[in-house]
């Protein structure tokens, strides 16, 4: 809000003074050594040139190749003008008198820029046309803005903005367009529309020295900075199809991690886990996300109505926000009107085709039945007899007359193939001669849609901006319901009561709803993706003889099974007053209420299977229908109380100090019911089963109390300093561990600034070293666990009595022991960092190197006797250190020609090892001393037992019994590596590990993105990149889709490259694939193939240097190509703009898996087991769809 001008104290000269100074010292400096500067180079300058008939614009483009001024019309001028004459070694207001008179113009010299206009004619008829436009242009805080160039778009008509901001232009018409550029800040374009005052608000260029950053309660210049913060604004974020705000994120931050920690992957509204800067503690941790300031879930909110989002990643920028902030902080600022701007109505709509990533390419049944029966002869039995690979022949060659034929007891009528009638059920078994690519059975392509509209604008004393979103997106199978839809609404009000006091009120509703294929009696949702990999083999039929769906072909689940569905609404309410009693002197009072319900319901229906005489039963698994309703009711409040206070002396020590308090409370709930028996199945109610209800319930409540203050400290632009204090109160602790004191400290040094430095701005134009050091504390344990809990338990005694429709009463259970002493775990960071920019500001680059030590993790403890009869509490006796650095490199420039482009590269990698854990052995079963996270432990081999005379030799030396006692040609060769004659792991311990070495590691090192992109006449095009250079998997013995051959046949899916598979010369005695020496493959990269456990899991149950796989990636996150149409055909359409857009997500993935498994969701990696870290399970996950999508973009 502008202040008004006061009639007393001050007098009106030091008024003005004051209101300029805050433009801050930087920028005054900058103006009054650039005018300076200026005016004694248009004085000391001299020029040579000539013209010979010269157009009087050519003369000028001339004048301007040959030297630093630049030429501005404020009139109409007639540039067809020819200008004659020779120059020689003349200033340049000794030129401009020579030719003022011919050229019918005037000048005026204001530094490097000279504003020409057409000396006054009696001909007034073309001005009377025309009109002037004069107004006032402000920056974000509502000062005035000196030195602004304001021009006509597409011409050199124009000037600059005076000490109060103001301007004024003559001559213009109505449909043209008014640029508004100045350093440090984004070029805004207005339409004239007849308008004769245009006020312009500016705002902060993202690579301006002068950017505005949200930081903890407030904002603060970049440049002034001392923390590690990023930004990330609005158009890296728009326009593009991803469903939410985390999977938006990939690749644009540097130090950010995305995971999809499920089984479900990539499926329809996913949501990504979020990191900074790796892992945080042993425990888990993520960053604290603030919406406008209150917490709330970044998920939930609509892209199109975020402004900008600020990643704060060291203590220093986090620690205000105490024990919710020890792994990084996430500030998302949402849009806003804007005052003193009229109405602006802007919809965009996107429809998208969505379609999987690449998938497996299976083999045909034919030669999946053979490779199946040559890996049956080694060991497990040839599962397929001759008739039944005649009959695959026949159904390839369509031969339905044979395969009748060479049924028995074929039902008369029955005119689909594939299943094979064995008594009165169709066999799917190894009967089934069928050949279906089921990837591309059950994966297909959706349409997807997304609409937002927003409205925004603003008085002199009031802005405000409502926008509604609605996105649509379906998942990619053919089969069931697989949905989900957002529909998000905002308002927001800002309000001026006074000259010192202000208003504000937020709302946001996000109503969420996901329906999908209820899968519960067969394992969960992500198990329909296990079963394509794997249950459902080629030679499975999709039909029976009848034309009815067969049972094991999945679809009869999806589609009859039931439905799983979850309907959210979340609603916040933030109200939010700033006072400004004195100058400098703020106090803001902010309090937000978030009210959350949730309604999951599961109904799993009965699944009907056709006879072959045409009569039906139901699936064994499906029985009996059930319903299961899950009610979950949460309440949130939070206040904030806060005063800041701003102030210099003597313009050179200028002090800012904030102090505050906040306090939460939240209260959540839910409660379940289960019933089984529906009578009636498509009516969702508990009231219509008559089973015996089941229910359970949960109520738990938090609070939280903290408060906090910040010291800033500058000196003139050269030294900062600051200091950040939180004294936090947690719920989850006793009373005399609760509350936590957390300080960090910040220095920076803007070395550009100092009277020392005499490096040209042109070739460095900042140059900042930073540093900060800082304590968090972190409150990620359970809550009630200092308490001795009663347990009560019911169902524990089911096993004892069968009671039907009556139930146990139950019995109760001691507590277990508790550790009263828990408290915070800490996090201490170090960071030292170094911002440069270079070529007036094109290209700049940051790099930060930190360490983030966090001790008292909670962990095991030491073991008790088992007849103690409790388990042994947890304790504060674990440390965990992550050190890592960043890099940022961009280049953004504009071309004389028009053309502006981007290009931004960021790489960061980071390493976490265990620094203390009470584990006296050093099991490799469990976390230990000097453990790096990710960790692969295994076995090397280098080969497979090739020859006979191979295997003989290496048995003769070496003890493989501890692997297998069974060995072959074609197994694998595992190393003796301690050449003790024996391959084992020996203790399993970190200082006997027999034969097991470190052979990879699973976590993403060398992460990378690259966003690029320009711009030219109206055209744009940009691009997201996002990668990992070094990463490793090894899959574990279940992943069929990596090995391919399984333990029975009926679990093995195989691709081409599976059949890369060892094979001998005694392969000639196999039912084979080919014949003779075609069939021996002795160079395989597959071990040999068995349908047994034991014989396979020899050869890849345990990790090894073999088969370690190589999970790096880079993928081409988002491409965009635009069109925004020009001033003249919009105008006509009384618009302000309309672009129309192409944007591809995931269109490119570059990976060495198998397709089928999405690189960046290859499904998680344990923590614990027999190695740490190892294993992923390699099923299929929903993948990232490729998403091809058309959009448009309109503002009135």
């Amino acid at each position: 809000m502008e202040k008004k001008r006061s009639i007393h104290g001050l007098s009106p000269c030091v008024f003005k003074m004051l209101r300029i100074m805050k433009l801050t010292f930087l920028l005054i400096l900058i103006s009054f050594i650039g005018v300076f500067a200026s005016e004694s180079y248009s004085q000391t300058t001299k020029l040579t040139l000539s013209a010979d008939n010269l157009r009087l614009e050519d003369f000028l483009v001339k004048i301007e190749n040959q030297s630093e001024f630049r030429f501005f019309y404020t009139g109409k001028i007639d540039v067809e003008q020819r200008i004659n004459g020779d120059f020689q070694n003349k200033k340049i207001t000794e030129i401009l008198e020579e030719i003022e008179n011919v050229a019918n113009i005037k000048y005026e010299i204001m530094g490097r820029q000279i504003i020409l206009s057409p000396k006054k004619t009696n001909n007034e008829q073309t001005t009377q046309q025309q009109k002037t436009v004069s107004g006032r242009v402000i920056d974000s805080e509502g000062q005035p803005l000196p030195g602004v160039t304001v021009v006509v778009k597409g011409t050199t008509q124009g000037t600059v903005t005076s000490a109060d901001g103001e301007y004024s232009l003559s001559g213009i018409t109505t449909n043209v367009t008014l640029q508004f550029s100045f350093v440090g800040m984004k070029t805004q374009e207005i339409l004239a529309e007849g308008q004769t005052t245009i006020n312009v608000r500016m705002e902060a260029d993202a690579i301006g020295i002068e950017e505005v950053v949200a930081i903890g309660y407030g904002t603060q210049k970049k440049v002034n900075m001392t923390g590690a913060v990023d930004v990330v604004t609005s158009e890296k974020l728009t326009n593009r199809q991803a469903p939410t705000v985390s999977q938006l994120l990939q690749g644009i931050s540097p130090g950010m991690n995305f995971e999809i920690n499920n089984q479900e992957g990539f499926q329809p509204g996913a949501t990504m886990d979020i990191s900074i800067r790796g892992t945080g503690s042993l425990n888990g941790g993520e960053p604290y996300i603030l919406i406008d300031g209150i917490p709330g879930d970044i998920n939930n909110l609509n892209p199109e109505d975020i402004e900008s989002i600020s990643v704060l990643k060291d203590a220093a920028a986090s620690a205000i926000y105490g024990a919710r902030a020890p792994y990084g902080v996430i500030l998302v600022t949402t849009k806003k009107g804007e005052k003193d701007k009229k109405l602006s109505v802007t919809y965009s709509a996107n429809v998208s085709l969505n379609t999987p990533q690449p998938l497996p390419q299976p083999l045909d049944s034919y030669t999946w039945v053979r490779a199946l029966n040559e890996a049956g002869a080694n060991r497990g039995g040839s599962p397929f007899s001759n008739e039944t690979i005649e009959r695959i022949i026949a159904y390839q060659n369509e031969d339905w007359d044979y395969i009748e034929q060479s049924i028995p007891n074929w039902p008369e009528g029955a005119t689909i193939f594939g299943a094979y009638p064995n008594g009165n059920t169709w066999d799917h078994a190894n009967l089934s001669y069928a050949n279906n690519n089921w990837w591309d059975i059950f994966y297909g392509h959706s349409i997807n849609h997304k609409h937002d509209l927003s409205f925004h604008g603003g008085s002199k004393n009031a802005s405000y901006y409502f926008s509604a979103g609605y996105l649509s997106q379906e998942g990619v199978l053919n089969y069931g319901t697989d949905t989900f839809d957002r529909i998000n609404l905002m308002g927001k009000v800002n309000l001026a009561i006074a000259d010192w006091w202000d208003f504000s009120w937020e709302t946001r509703v996000a109503k969420k709803d996901r329906e999908k294929p209820s899968m519960t009696k067969y394992g969960d949702y992500s198990f329909l993706f296990g079963m394509i990999s794997s249950i459902v083999y080629p030679i499975s039929p999709m039909y029976d003889g009848w034309g009815n769906y067969t049972h094991t072909s999945a679809i009869p689940m999806i589609e009859q099974g039931g439905s799983d569905t979850n309907e959210e609404i979340d609603n916040w309410n933030n109200f939010k007053m700033e006072f400004r009693p004195l100058k400098g002197w703020k106090i803001n009072v902010d309090f937000a209420y978030n009210s959350y319900s949730g309604i999951y319901t599961s109904i799993d229906k009965n699944v009907l299977i056709y006879n072959v005489d045409k009569t039906t039963s139901v699936l064994g698994k499906s029985a009996p229908n059930s319903i299961e309703r899950t009610h979950t009711d949460n309440k949130y409040w939070t206040t904030n109380i806060y005063s800041s206070y701003e102030f210099s002396i003597k313009d050179s020590h200028h002090f800012n100090f904030l102090a505050g308090m906040q306090f939460e409370k939240g209260k959540y709930g839910w409660m379940q019911g289960y019933k089984t028996n529906l009578i009636v199945e498509d009516v969702s109610s508990l009231q219509t089963a008559t089973g015996s209800p089941v229910l359970s319930e949960s109520l738990s409540h938090m609070a939280t109390e903290g408060y906090f203050s910040r010291l800033s400290y500058n000196y003139k632009g050269k030294y900062l300093l600051e200091s950040n204090v939180r004294y936090d109160g947690s719920y989850v602790f006793r009373e005399d561990n609760r509350w936590g004191f957390f300080p960090s400290f910040s220095a920076g040094w803007n070395i550009h600034n100092e009277t020392f430095w005499n490096v040209p701005e042109q070739l460095i134009t900042t140059l900042k070293i930073r540093g900060s050091w800082g304590q968090l504390g972190n409150q990620n344990v359970s809550p009630y666990s200092d308490l001795e809990l009663v347990t009560i338990n019911t169902d524990q005694l089911a096993w004892v009595f069968n009671y039907g429709e009556t139930r146990p009463v139950g019995f109760t259970q001691a507590p277990g022991i508790v550790n009263r002493n828990l408290t915070w775990e800490t996090a201490t960071t170090k960071n030292v960092g170094m911002n440069i920019s270079f070529l007036d500001n094109r290209l700049q680059t940051d790099f930060d190197l930190y360490e983030r030590l966090t001790t008292d993790m909670v962990g095991a403890s030491e073991a008790k006797p088992g007849v103690l009869g409790a388990s042994v509490p947890q304790d504060n006796n674990s440390s965990l250190r992550t050190r890592g650095w960043e890099l940022t490199l961009s280049w953004k420039d504009n071309l004389d020609n028009g053309l502006s482009y981007f290009v931004n590269f960021n790489l960061y990698d980071y390493k976490s090892v265990v620094t203390k854990y009470f584990n006296p052995t050093g099991t490799l079963s469990t976390w230990y001393e000097g453990q790096e996270l990710g960790e692969i432990w295994g076995y090397t081999s280098n080969d497979l037992f090739r020859t006979q005379e191979d295997l003989d030799a290496y048995l003769e030396t070496t003890d493989l019994s501890h692997i297998a006692s069974n060995w072959n040609t074609g197994d694998i060769k595992y190393e003796d590596t301690n050449n003790d004659g024996y391959v084992n792991n020996g203790k399993n311990t970190k200082s006997d590990h027999g034969d097991l070495s470190i052979i990879g590691n699973s976590e993403p090192h060398w992460q990378y993105g690259i966003m690029a992109g320009m711009e030219f006449k109206g055209f744009d095009f940009s691009m997201l990149w996002k990668g990992v250079a070094k990463k490793d998997i090894y899959f574990s013995s279940g992943s069929n889709i990596f090995w391919g051959f399984m333990n029975g046949w009926w679990e093995t899916q195989l691709q081409s490259h599976h059949l890369d598979y060892f094979r001998d010369e005694a392969g000639t005695k196999y039912s084979g694939l080919y014949e003779g020496e075609a069939n021996i493959n002795t160079d395989a990269y597959w071990p040999r193939p068995y349908l047994n456990a034991s014989e396979n899991n020899k050869n890849k149950i345990y990790p090894n240097t073999r088969y370690l796989q190589n999970a790096s990636w880079v993928r081409l996150q988002n491409i965009q190509i635009g069109y925004t149409l020009p001033d003249n055909i919009i105008s006509k359409l009384h618009l302000q703009k309309m672009r129309v857009y192409f944007s591809g997500e995931n269109l490119l993935t570059f990976s060495d898996l198998p397709n089928g498994i999405d690189p960046v969701a290859p499904v998680g990696y344990p923590r614990g087991g027999s190695f740490q870290g190892t294993q992923g399970e390699g099923r299929l996950t929903y993948g990232a769809d490729r998403i091809f999508s058309l959009g448009l973009t309109i503002t009135y």
